[in-house]
């Protein structure tokens, strides 16, 4: 469609004169206002930049097509020390040299025991979502992984039967990850307003089939404040337009013509006492449930966070701008919010002002030194959901468990690297910031400031 803007824009200036055209445009963003003119609203998600709905995965290459580029994880290092008492403390204890192969994963996030310190996010009910949601709950409750569903899966899927042809019900993503659950793991669950209408959570808590699992504390519920892709606003996806006119009711629904309807769920309202009633509601009536709350990249998320932690919640997540999967506007991914590392610093803050609750960061981390950094800066786990698609689309479940295994590995040879064999042991002293910005927002050395002199050291110590 860009294409077909730009030769347009060409056939008008040999009209008008080229030469005259260029000139009166010059350093002025022609392709992307005639883009809109072709394409009205639809020019608002960055689908034609691209791909076509349902398959398209944003947040990933959009900050090449305009958006900024922030300062990401990948600006920050890990510093290993040549001094590691710790390895020799393992060393003793297991009477032989340590290796990677000996550092411990495990960990406990958000109430559930993890296998490591990754949790696969909640996904909704977009194509691409659902078509992939069997491979990846399979694999990520094999691995010990713990796995959320995303709003809207129930409404728009159906819970225990399904109402779209070839997508998996709400309940067929969740028992597929029940039923191949081990020692580790457990599943949280958001609700949508639009969910709550077909109290979705009460279902789900009183439902039979689920009762083993309830009782073994292996399922929790996610309140959605908010996303990173989109923060401040609700869901967003296209239906056909058949099924559009059935939840009309529900929905704001906006159809111009043609096979589909773009429907829009809201936001939710939440102040300090709202939230406050919500998490006490939810320990009344869930008592067995984990409560967990998802966070856009807010101002106020250290407010967000120490309500959550006085209530008692099991775990708050954080997601930069940088995350989203489903349907999010380029104003959205350009101008809201803050970058995945400054959730960090709300992260870090809690830590030191002394929050036990589980914390956990997301938005376009994806590898194993992401993982050990977030956790040396105060992360509980990180949140990941676009690599498991990625992965299952590649080879399907297979994909997504050589995927975890990859990410296990890194983690140990990280950890291992900085001369600790728990991810537990992680902590600020392991990383330093490769700009002068992060070094000062995070605490965090500086790794091209002078070092101190030897015998300055030496006096310190």
């Amino acid at each position: 469609m860009l294409l077909l803007a730009k030769l347009i824009l060409r056939l008008r200036g040999l009209y008008f004169g080229i030469r005259g055209f260029r000139e009166f445009f010059k350093d002025y963003p022609v392709d992307e206002i005639a883009y809109r003119a072709l394409r009205g609203k639809e020019a608002v998600y960055p689908f034609g930049l691209l791909a076509s709905y349902g398959s398209a995965v944003l947040g990933a290459g959009v900050h090449r097509r305009g958006c900024p580029r922030f300062y990401t994880l990948d600006d920050i290092l890990l510093m290993p020390p040549a001094f590691t008492p710790l390895r020799l403390k393992k060393a003793a204890e297991l009477l032989r040299e340590p290796t990677f192969a000996d550092v411990n994963t495990e960990t406990l996030v958000g109430g559930f025991p993890a296998s490591m310190p990754v949790v696969v996010g909640s996904m909704g009910s977009t194509d691409v979502a659902s078509k992939t949601a069997i491979a990846i709950a399979k694999a990520a409750a094999k691995a010990g992984i713990p796995l959320g569903i995303g709003e809207n899966v129930a409404t728009v899927r159906g819970y225990s039967r399904r109402i779209t042809r070839g997508h998996p019900s709400f309940k067929e993503r969740l028992l597929a990850y029940l039923t191949n659950m081990g020692k580790h793991g457990g599943v949280f669950i958001q609700e949508s307003v639009e969910d709550a209408y077909d109290e979705l959570w009460n279902r789900v808590y009183s439902d039979k089939d689920l009762e083993q699992y309830v009782e073994e504390g292996r399922i929790g519920f996610e309140i959605k404040v908010g996303q990173g892709a989109k923060p401040g606003l609700g869901g967003v996806i296209k239906i056909p337009k058949e099924q559009a006119e059935k939840l009309r009711r529900k929905y704001l629904i906006d159809y111009d013509g043609g096979k589909y309807a773009t429907r829009y769920s809201v936001p939710g309202t939440f102040t300090r006492e709202i939230l406050t009633g919500a998490i006490r509601f939810m320990k009344t009536a869930y008592p067995k449930a984990k409560i967990w709350i998802k966070l856009g990249p807010f101002r106020d998320a250290a407010e967000v966070i120490e309500v959550a932690s006085r209530e008692g919640a099991d775990a708050v997540v954080i997601d930069g701008k940088e995350g989203g999967t489903g349907m999010a506007p380029t104003v959205a991914l350009k101008d809201l919010g803050y970058p995945t590392v400054v959730g960090l610093k709300y992260i870090k803050a809690a830590r030191e002002a002394g929050v036990k609750t589980s914390l956990l960061i997301a938005g376009r981390l994806y590898n194993g030194g992401h993982v050990v950094k977030a956790v040396a800066l105060g992360a509980t786990a990180v949140y990941m959901a676009r690599p498991f698609l990625i992965a299952a689309l590649t080879k399907g479940e297979e994909g997504v468990s050589k995927y975890i295994e990859s990410l296990k590995l890194e983690i140990q040879m990280a950890v291992s690297a900085l001369g600790k064999y728990d991810v537990r042991d992680l902590a600020p002293e392991d990383v330093a910031a490769a700009t002068k910005e992060l070094a000062e927002m995070l605490s965090i050395p500086y790794i091209y400031a002078s070092p101190p002199k030897p015998l300055e050291a030496v006096q310190q110590a």
